[in-house]
């Protein structure tokens, strides 16, 4: 089982209810827990911020991708 899968499950959302909280299609979630292409974004975004020095968050205007900068999900 994958990682995102494994997580998910944990949290008890089916697919179609993360997708309905990222924006994405149940579709994208599927590949994700299927290990085909997104994770390879994960990995690269985590080394992008390692070698930035920053968060996640840093590489994105916070209302252009609708996050409340003032959230903890920011922090």
């Amino acid at each position: 089982m994958s990682k995102v899968a494994e997580l998910r499950k944990q949290k008890k959302l089916t697919q179609r209810e993360l997708a309905d909280l990222i924006g994405v299609d149940p579709s994208t979630i599927r590949n994700w827990e299927r290990d085909r292409g997104g994770v390879d974004t994960f990995v690269k975004v985590a080394k992008l911020c390692e070698a930035l020095e920053c968060n996640p968050f840093d590489l994105y205007d916070a209302q252009e991708i609708g996050i409340d900068e003032d959230s903890e999900e920011t922090n």
